[in-house]
């Protein structure tokens, strides 16, 4: 009954206290929102400027059948405003057909320009576009029988977009932020003002104490999860394809992982302001290198064995291949293995050093 008590009392000063329920829940919230409207819709659509000079029944249909290829924005210019847009990577390519070109097609070849940036991923694949519209049109003009044929079959992928990539990496730094200064902070304040000195002279067992917090922070760590899950799903159009149950489980290895570390703050941070810088030096180098905004797979060799040993980095890793990409729990039991051995680590480094009593006189 006392633990019961305990935890409900933890709930009540979490509700209670304004400031920390803004960046427990409203901040990760508006970051989700930025970065959704920013970012939410798909940046893979390429453009093309199609220079027509000729009218012919050619002309018209190649710029018919690359209308019709998904994600392909075709703009119709002159040939100076679409080199214009290419030189400043407003379109992607621009073909030309030139007055003419198809006048002696199919007897002669029709001769097409089609002008692309070489440093350009994206430009570059518009020259195979281009080739297989062209190839169509042409066997269908034609009518030659192919002498080789191909079978296709489909085999859907999980390829993500921004916003996809996004949410699990705001959840995971959610997550951090909550272990790294919540508690840290809580358990500074309270050995401050003397709390925990006068607990120990009542019949409330520490141990209660502390997992009562921890219970509290739990529970604080899934109620943001539930929220930016439904946020990301039915404003940004995430889909969620992975299991529930192992999504919350994540979650709660996640949060102990950085409860426990935020335990190692409080243990070595004599106020409240160490507990900010502290949490700053620790957690600020994880939220740009741990995977939350961008990959960090491509990183300079120099750079990897620091983000390597981030504990962000496998939250952020794991919560994405379950959430969004529909993996079961076994297939991030590696990442799941680093997070409780950081937790073990730093349960051990708490244990230690922990302070119950402020150096203050």
């Amino acid at each position: 009954m006392r633990f019961a008590a305990m935890v409900v009392a933890n709930i009540k000063t979490t509700a209670r206290n304004k400031q920390a329920l803004f960046f427990l829940f409203i901040f990760p919230i508006l970051f989700m929102a930025l970065f959704g409207l920013v970012f939410g819709k798909s940046q893979d659509v390429a453009k093309i400027a199609v220079v027509n000079q000729d009218k012919s029944t050619l002309a018209k249909s190649i710029t018919k059948s690359l209308s019709k290829i998904d994600k392909l924005q075709v703009e119709k210019d002159g040939q100076g405003d679409g080199m214009e847009k290419l030189k400043k990577g407003k379109v992607d390519a621009v073909l030309v057909l030139e007055k003419g070109f198809a006048k002696n097609f199919p007897r002669h070849p029709a001769s097409i320009d089609l002008y692309y940036d070489p440093t350009s991923t994206r430009s570059q694949m518009m020259r195979g576009t281009i080739g297989a519209v062209l190839g169509g049109i042409e066997r269908s003009m034609i009518k030659t029988p192919p002498l080789i044929t191909v079978k296709s079959k489909s085999v859907q992928s999980n390829q993500l977009t921004y916003i996809d990539f996004l949410l699990p990496g705001i959840l995971a730094m959610s997550l951090m932020n909550s272990g790294l200064y919540g508690l840290a902070t809580a358990m500074v304040t309270r050995r401050e003002k003397g709390v925990l000195r006068r607990l120990k002279l009542t019949p409330l067992p520490l141990s209660q104490y502390i997992g009562a917090g921890i219970i509290n922070q739990l529970l604080v760590s899934l109620v943001q999860a539930a929220l930016l899950v439904l946020i990301g799903h039915y404003i940004f159009g995430v889909k969620i394809i992975g299991a529930l149950t192992s999504l919350a489980i994540l979650v709660i290895v996640g949060s102990l992982c950085f409860i426990t570390i935020g335990f190692v703050i409080a243990s070595f941070a004599k106020t409240t302001e160490a507990v900010a810088t502290l949490g700053n030096l620790i957690g600020m180098p994880m939220m740009f290198l741990g995977g939350v905004f961008f990959p960090v797979d491509n990183v300079p060799n120099w750079v990897k064995p620091i983000v390597k040993a981030m504990p962000l980095k496998y939250l952020a890793d794991s919560l994405r291949s379950v959430m969004v990409q529909g993996q079961p729990l076994s297939y991030v039991h590696d990442d799941v293995l680093v997070l409780l051995a950081v937790t073990f680590a730093a349960f051990l480094l708490a244990v230690k050093f922990f302070r119950w009593e402020s150096d203050k006189r």
